[in-house]
Formats: structure tokens, sequence, C-alpha cells
């Protein structure tokens, strides 16, 4: 299986490497002699970034790229790597992966959840002085004597199972499904709890998600809102389009409440675009109708087109934190989201959109209407979404480090020129009230 998907990306199996997963001499050991006041590391040679997997194109695969970028000689050990299902950038990296697949095999990796937790406790990262965690499933798994974690989520398969049911299934479906699986995954929750607390520090990529952490890990995270890519995103700003016309952007699963759009756009004799892939879209094409287009997956110059040709996105999933609203702001559009979401973290109600309580769709096609009816400046939309910069998260970053690395000896020269004293390392964002993360986790 692997010799032959080295074969099939021979161009890039150069750059990718196929490493095996042996358990480190020293496994056993490694929780036992946890180092919980380690002493301070000076001449860091090399920095490993641990990432879950490579096969699909989100939030948690941006943030990996931009710590490749700013971090020295850094390295990606991550479980699975698709070239053809991630972004192409990674290509050139220094990737290693335990397995390499195709773009179909890439549709099936959540089928194999279960062996992830093994697989990653079993790497050896010895190779690495410190090692930077980026998890939202089982990548902080991993044994190093020094590691942090950067958190895009708690596993939702194990603290959140209700989010994988159709979105609108009814309450006592969701009651019992719900407890079933806590019952089920419970001894799972169990090690990973224990897996997460052998780390030396934490952060969180938005308030909402230091809130599930707390309740999922008993920890108190750093928050550091995740890095908008500017330059990506760099386009001159048009005017909203005469025709209005509503956008999404996100990954086709139950969670992301891709139907709620749907049906508040119907309401609204408002034509929607679509734009992402998943399980759900058979289902979702079904709901859709003539109003709706389905655009699949889309290049990073192909998406700013379409954020500029759209007149309002909508963001009705339940988000961790979410670039999508942020790229909409910094493409000059409104965007509608969800209060109970991260959303409510970057979009300010009446200034760069609204916020919906709920998913009711009607109160979705309201909230839809409103935006629609008023006039916005898309200077301003991208004046407020550029807080969200690069700069601010490198020097939140750093800081976050510097107990236990020297940021000067791991970070790029680039990273650090930009990095300045006034700097807020746990706001690079707009200081936005938390959230109240019980309403999508119970743990």
């Amino acid at each position: 299986m692997v010799l032959e998907c080295i074969g099939e990306y021979q161009p890039i199996a150069r750059a990718a490497r196929v490493i095996p997963f042996p358990p480190p001499e020293n496994a056993r050991g490694l929780c036992a002699c946890r180092l919980r006041n380690a002493e301070r590391i000076s001449n860091v040679v090399r920095v490993a970034i641990a990432h879950d997997f490579l096969c699909q194109r989100g939030g948690a695969e941006r943030v990996v790229l931009h710590l490749a970028s700013i971090l020295n000689d850094a390295f990606i050990a991550t479980s699975v790597y698709s070239p053809e299902a991630t972004y192409p950038e990674f290509a050139s990296m220094d990737v290693r992966a335990g397995r390499l697949a195709s773009k179909k095999e890439a549709r099936r990796f959540r089928s194999r959840v279960l062996s992830y937790p093994h697989m990653f406790s079993s790497l050896d990262l010895s190779e690495a002085d410190f090692v930077v965690v980026s998890s939202s499933a089982f990548a902080h798994h991993v044994r190093h004597e020094r590691s942090v974690v950067y958190w895009h989520t708690p596993p939702r398969f194990l603290y959140d199972p209700a989010a994988y049911l159709p979105f609108r299934a009814s309450s006592a479906v969701t009651t019992l499904s719900t407890g079933i699986a806590k019952a089920v995954l419970y001894p799972l929750r169990r090690s990973d709890r224990r897996s997460a607390a052998h780390h030396l520090s934490h952060a969180a990529n938005s308030k909402r998600t230091a809130g599930k952490l707390r309740a999922a890990y008993g920890v108190d995270p750093v928050v550091l809102h995740p890095p908008l890519d500017l330059e990506r995103l760099s386009r001159p700003l048009s005017p909203l389009p005469s025709l209005p016309r509503a956008l999404v952007v996100s990954r086709l699963l139950p969670y992301k409440g891709v139907d709620v759009a749907i049906a508040a756009c119907r309401q609204l004799g408002l034509p929607l675009t679509v734009v992402g892939s998943g399980p759900e879209e058979d289902r979702l094409r079904m709901l859709g109708g003539s109003l709706t287009t389905f655009k699949g997956m889309l290049s990073d110059e192909e998406l700013v087109d379409v954020f500029l040709s759209h007149s309002v996105v909508l963001c009705p999933g339940v988000e961790d934190f979410g670039y999508v609203p942020l790229e909409a702001g910094y493409c000059g559009r409104p965007v509608v989201g969800l209060l109970g979401s991260g959303a409510a973290e970057s979009v300010i109600a009446g200034q760069t959109g609204e916020l919906v309580d709920g998913w009711e769709p009607g109160l979705w096609s309201a909230a839809i209407d409103e935006v629609l009816g008023r006039s916005w400046d898309p200077e301003r939309l991208r004046s407020a979404a550029e807080r969200f910069g690069p700069t601010g998260f490198n020097a939140g970053f750093a800081e976050w480090i510097s107990e236990w690395v020297d940021p000067s000896e791991v970070l790029t020269r680039e990273a650090l020129a930009g990095i300045t004293s006034t700097s807020k390392p746990d706001s690079p964002g707009l200081d936005m009230p938390a959230p109240d993360p019980g309403r999508a986790l119970e743990c």
C-alpha cells in the first residue's frame, strides 16, 4: 500500500517521507519523567510540528502552513498525507507521514480514527528538540519531553459525538445517540485526557475552544487566534454586486449547518453558492434545488474571486473559531454568523455583519435580509479583518513558547522582524465576549 502510494506521487515523495511508527525505546518512561518545570532550552537545533492528518483543506491546515513558515528548519509529522487533498504548499515542505494516500483514500481517513492515538503515541520524535503539536483529533498523543499543544478543538469524536448526527436530528435521537456514544467511548476519553496532561503548555485558537479545553482536560490555555494570511487574499476591493447572492464556504459535514443556509435562502428566493466538499454533499444537493449552486473545492485564487462576486457570506456552522468570517471581511463582504459559535469572536454585530441566535431558518432569512438591505463599506470590513493578521499571532506565539525555548533560536528572521513590543500576544483579534462553550459540548 505504502509503496504504491509512493510510486503514484513520485514527484512529491521526495519531500514527503514515509516514516514508520515504532515505539521509542523510552516510550514508557516519558510519562513518568515528564519535566513539569523543564529547563529553558537555548540553541535549539530542530523543531517538529505534529499534526493530525493532511487530508483536507481547512483552517487547521492553514495554521500548520503558517507555523512551518515561521519556524526555522521545522519538519511536519503526521499520520496520513494526501498531497492531492490538501494545500499544495505542503509539497515543498519536509512532511513525514505514516502513509501516503490517494485523494480517494483520503475521503475515508475518518474510518481509521481508532488507530490514530496509538500511531501518535508510538511516534519517535527524538530528532526534535522541541515539538509544537497542532491538534483537533489525536496529534496530542505524541510523547516528547518538551512539547506544547495548539488546540483547534478537543476531538469532537470523543467530546461532541452529536456533531456528526444529521444537523437537525430530533432531541430524542440526539440524546439517545450521545448517551450511547459516551458510554462506548469512555475508555478512549480517559486515555485522551491522560495524553493531554503530558504536555508542558496549551494554547487555544479561541475563547470558545479554551472553554471546551477546561471542561475536557482541566487546563487553562492561552488564547491565540489563528493568523489570517493577508497576502493570500490581497486583491483590490470592489463594491458589492448589484444582484444579491449568498455564499457558504465550508466542509460539508452535519455540524456545519449548510442545510440551514439553504433553507433560509430558499425562503428569500436568494441564489446561494456552496463551496466545499464532504459526506453531506448528496443530501445537501437534494435540498438545494435550482437556487443552489455547488462549486466543490476551489483554489485560493478562485476562492477570492468567489468572495468578491457575492453579497453576503453565511456561517451557520458550529465553528470553534473559523477563518471564513475573516476571509470574507478581508475581501470586503459582510457575514451572517452563528452567535453560539467562534464567529462571535470575529464578527461585530452591526459593524461587520450580524449574528443569529439559533438555527431557525426564519431567523437566518431575517438576518440575511437585514444585511442585504444595508450599505457596507468594503474598506472598513477589510480593516476589521486585518487585526487578525500574522504579526499578532507571531508575537503571541513567541511569548507563549518563551518559557521553554528562546524564540530567537526557533523563529525565522522575518517572523521576528515583524514582532513589536506593542503586540498583544493573547488577542491579535477583536476582544469579543466569549460565547458559551456549553452550547456545543458537554463533557
